[in-house]
Order: C-alpha cells, then sequence, then structure tokens
C-alpha cells in the first residue's frame, strides 16, 4: 500500500485462513448475519463468502497488524452497506408485480409460520420450550426460571441446548 501500511501477502492470508478452528467458523458465521441486517434480501453465508474471496483474491488488502475477527467484520460490513445501497437503488422485478395489500401481510404470515415450526422443533425439549416462549414475550429469566422450576445454570445448559437445536433446524448452511 502507498501509506505504508504493511499488508499479508495471499499467501499468509490463505495459510491464515487454513487455520480457522471450529469456534472461529462459528464467530465469523455469527458476524455475517449480524452484517446482513442490514440488506435482507441476501444471505449471511453469501457475504462471509464474498468477503472470503475479496481477501483471497487480493482485492481487499488485509493490514498485518488487524486481527483475522476485525478485519474480516468490517470487510462484510462494507460489503454489506454495498449491497444495501445496491438493493435501494435497483427494485426487484417481482415486488414491482406484487399487490401492495400482499407485501404488508407475507412477513407476518412467513414470521408466524417460522415460529410455528420452531416450537414443533422445541417439542421434545420443555424447558427449550419455556425459555423460546419467554423471548418471545420479552419476558425475564427469572420468570421463566421459577416457571420451569429450574436454577441458573439449569436455564443456562437448557439455553444454549435451544439455541443449538434451532440453528441445526434453521440454518443448516453454517455447519463447517
Amino acid at each position: 500500500m502507498s501509506d505504508g501500511v504493511e499488508t499479508l501477502s495471499i499467501e499468509e492470508v490463505a495459510r491464515l485462513l487454513s487455520r480457522l478452528r471450529h469456534t472461529d467458523h462459528l464467530r465469523l458465521a455469527a458476524l455475517a448475519t449480524v452484517w446482513t441486517k442490514v440488506c435482507p434480501r441476501r444471505e449471511a453465508f453469501e457475504l462471509l463468502n464474498e468477503a472470503l474471496a475479496r481477501v483471497l483474491s487480493g482485492s481487499r488488502p488485509w493490514p498485518a497488524e488487524v486481527s483475522i475477527h476485525a478485519f474480516l467484520s468490517q470487510v462484510m460490513r462494507s460489503i454489506a452497506s454495498q449491497w444495501a445501497h445496491e438493493d435501494k437503488r435497483e427494485p426487484l422485478l417481482e415486488d414491482a408485480d406484487v399487490v401492495r395489500d400482499d407485501t404488508a401481510t407475507a412477513p407476518n404470515h412467513e414470521l408466524a409460520d417460522l415460529t410455528i415450526r420452531m416450537r414443533k422443533a422445541l417439542g421434545n425439549d420443555p424447558d427449550g420450550l419455556g425459555i423460546f416462549e419467554q423471548i418471545l414475550a420479552q419476558g425475564s429469566r427469572k420468570d421463566v426460571r421459577a416457571e420451569l422450576g429450574i436454577d441458573e445454570t439449569q436455564y443456562d445448559t437448557a439455553r444454549r441446548r435451544m439455541i443449538r437445536t434451532l440453528r441445526d433446524q434453521f440454518n443448516p448452511g453454517w455447519n463447517l
């Protein structure tokens, strides 16, 4: 770079990326999920793959002093912002064909359907289902613990199990 910042070579980048652990992949997937909130027509795995492609192609130089998570997060942020601007400028053709009343109710039906399917997925885990309902109702941890008759550790364990079940069931693209 012309400003004197030392950057990693493509070989160094490839070596760093090949050494990523499962937890690193999950952290990057979570970051991608966060950044795709600004461009809802895109998927998180698309964003992560695009960021990795740009980094590996050399079109996004990696400053040597920046950590992998910080750097890839900012690359994904930049791409998501670019996609969001593109989406605003280029309305989908199918959006123009949809009747206005249908667009107002479709997201509500999709959310209701997803909620029903999530409840069904948690049907074999009463504690996980109770925690899920508490999250939907925006209740407190204390209330759900009292209702389920569990302590703090049991609550945390059930919540992790609930998240794992929902991630496995509804986000299979992140099985890294």
